[in-house]
């Protein structure tokens, strides 16, 4: 029998003769098993034995997923120059620099990963809410629409031309989008919202409360939807039953401020100026662009 300091040696040995991949399918597993400092540790030791550039975009994916962006860039620049044509680790840098509101730079990298793959769809996706996000709406349509003509099925495509449209106050066609999403996921509560916010922008307040009503119905603690009931209410000009629905938004989050502004604004049509006061200032806390405003002009 070998002494305990010879089985060890033994098992790092056994351990070094491990090739890069065997490292990787070990990584994979402990990343399944939400074992992330075990799996950042095998996508290394495989990098160590075997640079590879679908070990770098894999260790890139969780550095990403854990926030560490710099380290997550870094792998999928490395990927990129192992393998030129790997369009995945393209999209994944994009994706960091949209979450780090870069816009530009997310864009010219959809851009070169679609030079890659022209059917990569979520980066039609994303390079089109990049697009939004700096108000090139036109630039937008047209990535959404090139992504659902690669991939119809998903609902969120339709929803986020939709959510374009609906900026655009070109609300007819957003509705339609709204509803083809919905055809896709039926109890989507977020699908209802945002078509019942198109309703709204075009003054149909029955069908606008219709479609909150179905989200509400899906999802009860969907606090905007809450805030919106409410909206239409108080274009109905039914204050009590707004602020039951401001109430309630806030009940379900106190930090959400634009239920604070619009239920000031309803205390104010009902004569509680104190009360809408209290209301636009805690909005004007949480940072709601408007609110400084009413609490500067009807406040003392």
């Amino acid at each position: 029998m070998l002494p305990a300091f010879a089985v060890a040696t033994l098992a790092a040995a056994q351990e070094e003769n491990l090739a890069g991949a065997d490292y990787y399918r070990r990584a994979v597993e402990k990343e399944k098993e939400n074992d992330y400092r075990g799996a950042l540790d095998g996508y290394t030791k495989a990098i160590e034995l075997q640079p590879a550039a679908d070990f770098y975009l894999a260790r890139g994916r969780l550095y990403q997923e854990q926030g560490s962006f710099t380290e997550a860039e870094a792998d999928y620049t490395e990927a990129l120059a192992l393998d030129p044509n790997m369009a995945k680790a393209g999209y994944y840098r994009g994706a960091i620099k949209f979450f780090s509101e870069l816009y530009h730079e997310a864009i010219e990298e959809y851009t070169r990963c679609l030079a890659i793959d022209s059917l990569y769809c979520y980066a039609y996706n994303d390079r089109a809410s990049a697009n939004r996000q700096l108000e090139r709406y036109e630039e937008a349509l047209a990535d959404y629409t090139a992504a659902i003509n690669i991939d119809s099925t998903l609902d969120f495509l339709f929803s986020n031309r939709g959510s374009t449209y609906r900026l655009m106050k070109k609300y007819d066609e957003a509705i339609l989008d709204y509803t083809e999403a919905i055809k896709r996921s039926p109890q989507s509560a977020m699908l209802y919202n945002n078509r019942g916010l198109a309703k709204l922008g075009k003054e149909d307040y029955e069908g606008a409360l219709a479609d909150f009503l179905s989200a509400k119905r899906y999802n009860p603690s969907y606090f905007r939807t809450f805030n919106n009931i409410g909206n239409v209410y108080c274009k109905q000009k039914k204050y009590t039953e707004a602020l039951v629905e401001y109430d309630k938004a806030i009940e379900l989050n106190d930090k959400f401020g634009q239920a604070y502004l619009n239920r000031g604004i309803v205390r104010e049509m009902m004569r509680n100026d104190e009360g809408a006061c209290a209301d636009w200032q805690k909005a004007a806390e949480l940072d709601v662009p408007s609110a400084k405003g009413y609490v500067a002009a009807q406040c003392k």
